[in-house]
């Protein structure tokens, strides 16, 4: 016995009761705003003592989680930079331990600043987020050319070797300033690389 297949669905046809969401035209939904009757997803309804409402009848013009104030925003970026700066002065005593700093770097500043601003996530947290991550990087870098007498224009000089007392001393000779100041292609940048892409994926 052939049974036969059911007719295909015209272009554009949807599942009884399923349309396409105002806010999000990928998603499937048969919800809607309890004041205006505007088709909402659980992605951008907003939950009210009257029902899910859309952000526009809710007042919201954006969704809560991405809304960060001035003052939460300061909060965050002044934990944020104490974590960057503890971690840059440890990377800068240790370079050695690049990877693990470099872990630490990321999640230590986007933890406390989400901590700090309760949660939240949004394009401003992740722009200060990254900022004050390249701040601990510049901070570890600039103690690593303190504790061995690196000056600017030794490296403006751009000499192949570097001869400070101190280097001679922990190297026992010259050593490229690339070398010194932990700034190879691999792996100390790829390491660098690693806190920016933390905080970018935390705060999206």
């Amino acid at each position: 016995m052939v049974t036969a297949l059911p007719p295909p669905q015209p272009p554009g046809s949807f599942p009884r009761g399923q349309t396409t969401c105002s806010y999000h035209p990928g998603e499937m939904t048969g919800l809607r705003c309890s004041r205006c009757g505007k088709p909402i997803c659980p992605r951008c309804g907003v939950r009210t003592p009257v029902g899910l409402r859309c952000p526009d009848c809710a007042g919201v013009r954006g969704l809560p989680t991405y809304q960060t104030s001035g003052s939460a925003l300061l909060k965050a970026a002044a934990v944020g930079s104490l974590t960057a700066a503890a971690v840059g002065l440890l990377w800068g005593y240790g370079p050695a331990w690049g990877f693990f700093l470099a872990l630490m770097l990321g999640f230590g500043v986007a933890e406390s600043m989400s901590w700090a601003a309760n949660g939240k996530r949004g394009r401003d947290l992740r722009l200060v987020g990254l900022a004050i991550v390249a701040f601990g990087l510049v901070l570890s870098r600039a103690v690593l050319a303190q504790r061995f007498g690196v000056s600017l224009a030794d490296i403006n000089a751009a000499e192949p070797y570097l001869f400070t007392p101190q280097i001679v001393n922990e190297f026992g000779g010259g050593v490229p300033v690339s070398f010194v100041l932990y700034v190879r292609l691999l792996p100390d940048l790829l390491f660098a690389a690693i806190p920016f892409a933390i905080v970018w994926v935390r705060f999206r």
